[in-house]
């Protein structure tokens, strides 16, 4: 096979891409552990389809290149950590609540949140977080990955990209579906809390057992495909722009169709 010649510049990309890979699947591999822990069974925790999480990624990537000089002083590597992850976090809650219309995590219940996108306890995680990732991850992967021979790298950063921008199109392509038919759900949901409210006899959380009665209800409304059915119980606290029903009770009502029809 012939030999790939690649410049400082070419391999030192390769090898960024591949330190993204790696990070963006340990996040994924902590928080589909951590959510599978407290649900008791397994929960693919990521936005995507592939067991990669791509904030986690970008954020120890930019940790690794902004705060190469702060890694032998653990003070500064705390709360720098702490503060640039911070402002990741914020900026990327916002700019998916702009494109999807939707809240995919919301902090308010924890104390000293700021618009419940972040949140101090949590912010202090990410600062022990970083250190721990920097002092005692980071040796490893780097000395797994800079190990590589330039043509792996190279074929295995353009693999990853090719695979990563497919599942990133995918997803998204499904979220803008998936953005609808939770709303015309949440809608129902609605509409059935409203038709038995004033009922004497009827708590309201026995709207439910309202729409398994109406066939007309479950007849015209949208059947989620497994990514959306994913996506609601990846994130269960997922707020919706456009409707007041919650996760749980969209994911009720797409649980119940999906079986009715099987």
């Amino acid at each position: 096979m012939q030999e790939i010649f690649l410049s400082p510049v070419e391999l030192r990309f390769s090898f960024l891409i591949l330190y993204f890979a790696a990070y963006a699947f340990i996040g994924w591999i902590w928080e589909s552990t951590y959510v599978s822990v407290r649900k008791r069974h397994f929960t693919n925790s990521g936005f995507m389809i592939g067991p990669i999480i791509p904030v986690y990624g970008f954020s120890v990537i930019l940790v690794l290149l902004l705060l190469e000089p702060f890694k032998n002083n653990l003070v500064a590597l705390f709360v720098l950590g702490a503060l640039l992850i911070t402002v990741i976090e914020y900026l990327t809650s916002w700019l998916m609540e702009k494109l999807f219309q939707a809240r995919w995590w919301d902090y308010s219940q924890l104390p000293l949140n700021l618009n419940g996108r972040v949140a101090l306890p949590i912010s202090l995680f990410w600062g022990f977080g970083i250190v721990v990732i920097v002092k005692l991850v980071h040796p490893f992967v780097s000395r797994f990955i800079l190990g590589l021979p330039a043509t792996t790298a190279i074929l295995s950063s353009v693999v990853f990209t090719d695979l990563l921008m497919f599942d990133l199109g995918f997803t998204v392509a499904n979220v803008i579906g998936f953005r609808a038919a939770t709303q015309r759900i949440g809608n129902t949901v609605e509409t059935m809390k409203a038709d038995i409210k004033n009922q004497a006899d009827t708590h309201l959380d026995g709207w439910f057992e309202h729409f398994r009665a109406n066939i007309k209800a479950n007849d015209r409304l949208p059947r989620l495909n497994y990514v959306e059915r994913r996506l609601l119980h990846a994130f269960p606290n997922l707020k919706f722009k456009r409707t007041t029903a919650s996760t749980k009770e969209i994911s009720r009502i797409a649980d119940f169709l999906r079986k009715r029809r099987e």
